[in-house]
């Protein structure tokens, strides 16, 4: 869909642009106009290592990709460069989900059974933990958790339980191919005696989704399919993929990875949207929910009548896309990027990271005028304005050079103005209705004329407001025509006209089905003067902004490169879609491919001496107008070799893919509204959130009133500028949610209140609470996580509840500055160990707190482990050798945690496992870990003592007590014994274990020495 066609398309900018969000200016001072470097090279390198060599000599000033995982840690020592973190990225998989021509085969992946069993067979945690190297979050949900949306539908993601479990999805995919007339023979899946065969198109040149690939590929073998690799680029993926018909299943998986919006958006309808919804074009061929576009593009279409309301929609889009699973999420990572530390000016965008398009006109070096910036890629994709710019490589050019009407502020995700401002924003929404002006216009497709809409169209809202025009890039003035074509274009394109005695050739089978879903909304506009518009829209929210930032129209393009477009593309010569391209047997176009671009000249020079004027804009130019604008864009494409002509701070100076460079210069026009440095100083630090602790005071009592203290930062103090929400999730779902209330004299600390009817529906054992805090300031959340054990009510003359439990296992992700209160977690952080520390988290949290033996012992561990290692941490942080000493001391510790898991598993979990679990993970670290004193402090002593066998019977005694006492209270699910018993249970096997083994090894060695003596 074309950037800048109507505004009122604004799903269209949050899904395939890289704009990023400004702020309005304080005041103007007549100075240099445009951005602060002179020029801009984009050059491209495909190796990360070698980017990385290229900004330590110097050789680029950034890189706009990712760098290689195992190098970052050694790049933040490097006070030459400087490490911005983006979390915006996700990998998933792209499933075929069409039915075949060839009737003797079955594609798996046509069964819903079958790609819904896929979120079983993905280990998500191993892809975290060992592909991304911990740089990442498990990904269910198209928003993850870095989105201000996620908190919303967080209980959502939580109750579809999703864990790696192949014997599971094994189960699942085997009842639903035998359904559909599978068999499975020696271990092998058939089909009408062929071997079921899935081709999974894996993205060789991403080693990440390469190693994905390569792992579900393993795991698919391993359940009876026949795998058949293919391995591309994304360029390859753009036809065998995206462009390919599905039903001649060139592809069943693809390995797809998004680098998120280019800007960061509070109210994003293009996630659920775009991942999910057929209308907008990014599903695959042939794949239809009409659920699912209802819901999205009342979402789209600012189609609701309340916060609420949206909210809901918001999770019935992701709960249908996740139960339909056409796309699956694995992961959102935290790509680190790199820039020279002497570039100044970046802004990091929540959502682009320092690649957003105000990075790029803020930035500088001092000491020169110019900047060398290094990309993965130029493009991997097409550069046009109607339906291209599908690629982030190309995107993250073009931001430069064009301006949008709006934008989104980088930290906040509100709607701003750019190239607009607004001076009236009138609504009657949600339900009632403003009454339009009889000669308010809209163009008729069908009569191929401007209307008036008469006197009974209505429309929920209205807005008024002053464009900033600007000279384009050829040097032509931009005035109202341009903004009317775009206009005339939705509507022209948007509808199809075609009938028994003629066939519309203004048809594109992405474009058209896109924008005809939207058209109903737009309820015309009229021009109270050149630069003064009127736009009406039949759309609301709860925010008018986000109605100023949809009903106003804009575009990026003059008149006449649209035009020459036109009519290129009907002709037949070429396509404005990747999917008309394939259909047609054509090229899709490409603002930047020369023999293209040739095609584009040669038809402004017929324009030209045709005299023509398109219909749209007969009586509003004539022809020795249209002819000025025409040489000025042939001249331009003399001069450029591109028809790439915006209204941006930059132009396309060349693009130049055989030398992997393209140059943007600064467009420093006196017309351009924008002078040097007015974004510089808009946006300021973000004041984030963070969770310093929660304080949950002890289990909770069943059927009895809790309370539970968060404590929160904004900007490192403590501050109710927040919002906080909490969901409690156990393995039978989310069984608590709401938000907690910030204090009226105690500023930070906020009140999860849970009354007797809540926790009446919780059952005895473990849960989880979650708490979400988003700053008011900055509306990236942080995310926090700790258990929380549930007991039956204590009789009333039984004090309890009053213990402090600070919830030092709270783990809280989201924010760059988190620091772990767990000196096990801080010493493994960024190393090897960091997955096993993850997957040893999982399973003690998915394990050993279902259980009610382990549940109370955690219950009583946590208390006495995290009263001192915070203190230990924070030390650890200062202090790299003591790091690396506790680092060293953990490998015996993770082999020990191993087998016990080994021994839980043995006798099939449960109650029994975590005690087995228990006893093995206490002997073998009481003998690892406490018998070397041990056996010092004997030979120390030179001799045993009785004492020390009194001890050993005493502590055999204990033992025998404390496991028959967890035996009964598990029995009886008795939380107030089990805490004790199993602490002393625990104490005692890894003291025995100790003594036992301290002893026998100090009095080996005492032999050893008396015969060294004779």
């Amino acid at each position: 869909m074309r950037k800048g066609v109507l505004t009122i398309l604004p799903i269209c900018l949050l899904a395939f642009s890289t704009f990023v969000n400004v702020g309005l200016p304080a005041h103007a001072q007549p100075i240099v106009k445009g951005p602060n470097a002179d020029n801009i090279k984009f050059i491209q390198y495909s190796d990360e290592n070698i980017a990385l060599k290229a900004a330590k000599s110097g050789d680029i000033d950034m890189y706009l990709y990712r760098l290689p995982l195992e190098l970052v840690s050694e790049v933040r020592k490097d006070p030459a460069l400087t490490v911005y973190d983006r979390d915006a990225g996700s990998f998933g998989l792209l499933f075929n989900p069409t039915t075949p021509n060839d009737k003797n085969v079955l594609n798996p992946f046509q069964l819903k059974e079958v790609r819904y069993a896929m979120n079983y067979l993905i280990d998500r945690d191993f892809v975290v933990g060992e592909i991304l190297k911990g740089s990442a979050t498990p990904m269910v949900d198209p928003f993850g958790i870095s989105s201000p949306e996620y908190q919303d539908i967080a209980d959502i993601v939580e109750s579809f339980g999703f864990r790696h479990d192949p014997t599971l999805a094994e189960k699942m995919i085997s009842d639903a191919l035998e359904r559909g007339g599978a068999t499975r023979q020696d271990g092998k899946w058939t089909f009408n005696g062929n071997p079921i065969t899935i081709k999974i198109f894996i993205r060789s040149d991403d080693p990440r989704r390469n190693s994905i690939g390569e792992a579900l590929s393993s795991d698919l073998e391993k359940i009876g399919f026949k795998v058949e690799k293919i391995f591309g680029d994304l360029s390859r993926a753009q036809l065998d993929v995206y462009g390919s018909n599905p039903k001649d299943l060139k592809w069943q998986i693809y390995t797809e990875g998004y680098a998120g919006t280019g800007t960061f958006v509070a109210y994003n309808p293009a996630f659920p949207t775009q991942m999910y919804a057929p209308w907008f074009g990014n599903m695959p061929q042939g794949y239809t929910n009409n659920t699912l576009d209802e819901i999205t593009q009342k979402l789209v279409n600012l189609n609701f009548t309340s916060k609420d309301e949206r909210t809901d929609l918001v999770r019935e889009a992701v709960t249908q896309g996740i139960q339909e699973s056409v796309r699956i999420f694995i992961a959102q990572t935290k790509e680190p990027y790199v820039a020279s530390s002497a570039v100044n000016g970046l802004v990091n965008d929540f959502g682009a990271g320092i690649s957003s398009r105000f990075s790029l006109i803020n930035a500088e070096v001092p000491s020169r005028n110019n900047l060398n910036v290094g990309v993965r890629q130029l493009s991997q994709g097409s550069w046009n304005n109607i339906a291209g710019f599908k690629d982030t490589y190309s995107l993250t050019i073009y931001s430069a050079i064009g301006d949008p009407a709006t934008l989104y502020h980088p930290y906040l995700g509100t709607v701003i103005p750019v190239r607009e401002n607004w001076t009236q924003i009138t609504t009657k929404g949600p339900t009632d209705h403003l009454s339009v002006p009889a000669d308010v216009q809209k163009w008729n497709p069908s009569a191929a004329k401007w209307e008036g809409v008469g006197s009974n169209e209505l429309s929920k809202s209205e807005v008024t407001y002053n464009i900033l025009y600007s000279k384009w890039h050829n040097g032509i003035s931009m005035d109202k025509n341009d903004l009317l074509y775009s206009y005339y274009f939705a509507f022209e394109w948007g509808t199809n006209t075609t009938s028994a005695v003629n066939v519309d050739k203004t048809v594109d089978p992405e474009v058209t089905p896109l924008i005809s879903a939207v058209l109903p909304t737009i309820k015309g506009l009229r021009f109270l003067s050149d630069d003064k518009v009127e736009s009406y829209a039949d759309i609301w929210h709860f925010d008018e902004k986000e109605i100023a930032g949809s009903a106003t129209i804009w575009t990026t393009e003059p008149w006449e490169i649209t035009a020459a477009q036109e009519r290129v593309v009907t002709s037949g010569a070429l396509s404005f879609s990747r999917t008309g391209a394939v259909e047609k047997g054509v090229d899709w176009l490409s603002l930047v491919n020369p023999q293209h671009v040739q095609l584009i000249k040669s038809e402004l020079q017929k324009m030209k001496d045709e005299r023509y004027v398109p219909p749209a804009l007969k009586g509003l130019v004539n022809a020795d107008q249209a002819a000025e604008r025409y040489d000025a864009s042939i001249k331009w494409i003399t001069d450029h070799n591109n028809a790439v002509i915006s209204n941006g701070p930059f132009y396309l100076d060349s693009f130049n893919p055989g030398g992997q460079t393209a140059t943007i210069k600064a467009f420093r026009d006196n017309s351009y509204p924008f002078e040097q440095n007015y974004w510089s100083s808009k946006f300021g630090n973000p004041m984030l959130a963070s969770i310093e602790n929660v304080d949950t005071q002890g289990s909770l009592n069943i059927g009895q009133s809790k309370t539970i203290q968060a404590f929160v930062n904004v900007g490192n103090k403590p501050s109710n500028d927040a919002q906080v929400k909490y969901f409690i999730v156990t393995d039978k779902g989310v069984i608590a949610k709401g938000e907690a209330n910030p204090s009226k004299d105690k500023p930070g600390q906020f009140a999860i209140s849970l009354n007797s009817d809540k926790t009446s529906q919780f059952s005895p054992g473990a849960s989880t609470l979650k708490i979400f805090a988003i700053s008011n300031k900055a509306y990236k959340p942080v995310f926090y996580s700790t258990p929380l054990l549930a007991v039956a009510a204590a009789p009333s003359s039984v004090p309890g509840g009053n213990q402090n439990n600070n919830s030092g296992s709270g783990n809280q992700q989201g924010s760059s500055n988190t620091k772990s209160g767990c000196l096990i977690a801080t010493a493994a952080f960024g190393s090897e160990l960091t997955p096993q520390v993850e997957y040893l988290r999982n399973f003690r949290e998915h394990y050993i707190l279902a259980t009610a033996s382990g549940s109370a012992f955690m219950q009583t561990f946590n208390a006495i482990y995290y009263s001192f290692s915070p203190q230990v941490a924070d030390y650890e942080r200062e202090q790299p050798w003591l790091q690396q000493t506790v680092k060293l001391l953990l490998y015996p510790l993770f082999g020990i945690l191993a087998l016990s898991e080994n021994a839980h598993d043995l006798v099939g979990g449960g109650e029994t496992g975590a005690i087995l679990a228990g006893v093995t993970a206490s002997a073998l670290i009481g003998s690892v870990y406490i018998a070397p004193p041990m056996a010092a402090y004997t030979i120390t002593r030179k001799t045993s003592s009785s004492s020390d066998v009194r001890l050993f019977k005493f502590l055999m005694i204990i033992l025998a007590v404390s496991i028959s006492a967890t035996i009964v209270g598990s029995a009886t699910n008795n939380h107030q014994l089990l805490p004790i018993t199993t602490a002393i249970f625990v104490l005692s096997i890894a003291l025995a274990s100790a003594m036992g083994i301290g002893r026998l090894g100090a009095s080996r060695l005492l032999r050893m020495k008396r015969i060294g003596e004779v």
